[in-house]
C-alpha cells in the first residue's frame, strides 16, 4: 500500500525548543533528530541547497534516525540556481548523489526536490534535456516559482521522465496541482493554516494513496510559528 510521509522542512532549529514547543526544554541540539525521528518518519533537508553534507554528517543522519525513515533533499543551488540546470550542472548532480549514496543504499533517500529560482523563465527543452540526464534509480520532484513554467507542455515534460511537480502552497499564491508521476509531493508554506485548510489537504493525500501514489508532505521551516501543529493534524487526519 502506498504511504503519506508528514513532516516538517528541516529539523534543527533552537527556537523550536522550549516549555509547549516541538522540542522539550532538556534535550540538547545534537539529539533533535532522534528526537524528531521518534514523531516522524520523514523530513525535507532544506540545508543541503546551501552546503554538500560531510560523508560522516550523512552516517550520522542514518544512525540517529529508525529503519523506514526518509530523507528528502533540497538540490544544491548550484545546480538550480547558479547554473540552473545547464549541462555544466550535471557533475554537481554526480558530486550530491555521491555524498547522498548512503541514504540510498539503506532505502533512507526520498525524492530529491529541485526548486528553480523565481526569475527561471519556462525553458522546456533545457529541462527537458536536464531531466534526461538525471538517474533514473532516484526519484525528483522540481518546484516552479515563475508561472510562465504553468503549463501542459510543462506537465507533458515531466511525465515523460516520470518527474513529480512539486504542490507548493504559500500565502501569495495557491498550489498547482499537476499529477506526472507516481508519487506526489507537497510543500505547505502558508503563515497560517486553520482546521478546514488541512483537511482539504489530507483528504487529497488520502485520494492519491488510494490510487497507489506515495506521498511527501513538508510544513514550512520558519523558526517561528508552529508548524508541527499542522503536520500533526494531518497524521491524525490520514490515518
Amino acid at each position: 500500500m502506498a504511504g503519506i510521509h508528514i513532516g516538517l522542512s528541516g529539523y534543527s532549529y533552537k527556537p523550536w525548543q522550549g516549555p509547549d514547543r516541538f522540542y522539550p526544554p532538556e534535550i540538547k541540539q545534537s539529539g533533535f533528530l532522534r528526537y524528531y525521528s521518534s514523531r516522524y518518519d520523514t523530513v525535507e533537508l532544506d540545508g543541503v541547497w546551501y552546503r554538500f553534507p560531510s560523508e560522516a554528517a550523512v552516517q550520522a543522519w542514518i544512525e540517529q534516525t529508525p529503519p523506514g525513515f526518509v530523507f528528502c533533499p533540497k538540490a544544491h543551488r548550484e545546480i538550480t540556481h547558479y547554473k540552473r540546470l545547464s549541462p555544466d550542472s550535471l557533475p554537481t548532480v554526480d558530486f550530491m548523489l555521491q555524498r547522498l549514496a548512503p541514504l540510498a543504499a539503506t532505502q533512507k533517500l526520498g525524492p530529491i526536490l529541485l526548486q528553480l529560482p523565481p526569475n527561471l523563465r519556462q525553458h522546456l527543452d533545457r529541462l527537458s534535456q536536464f531531466l534526461a540526464a538525471l538517474s533514473t534509480d532516484h526519484r525528483w520532484a522540481v518546484e516552479f516559482r515563475h508561472e510562465s513554467w504553468h503549463t501542459k507542455e510543462t506537465e507533458d515534460v515531466l511525465r515523460r521522465h516520470h518527474v513529480a511537480w512539486a504542490a507548493v502552497e504559500t500565502d501569495d499564491r495557491p498550489a498547482e496541482h499537476r499529477d506526472t508521476a507516481d508519487f506526489l509531493y507537497a510543500r505547505l508554506r502558508r503563515s497560517e493554516y486553520n482546521e478546514p485548510d488541512l483537511e482539504k489537504w489530507a483528504g487529497r493525500f488520502s485520494e492519491a494513496r488510494q490510487h497507489g501514489k506515495d506521498c511527501f508532505v513538508y510544513c514550512k521551516h520558519e523558526d517561528e510559528g508552529s508548524p508541527w501543529t499542522w503536520a500533526d493534524h494531518l497524521l491524525k487526519s490520514t490515518q
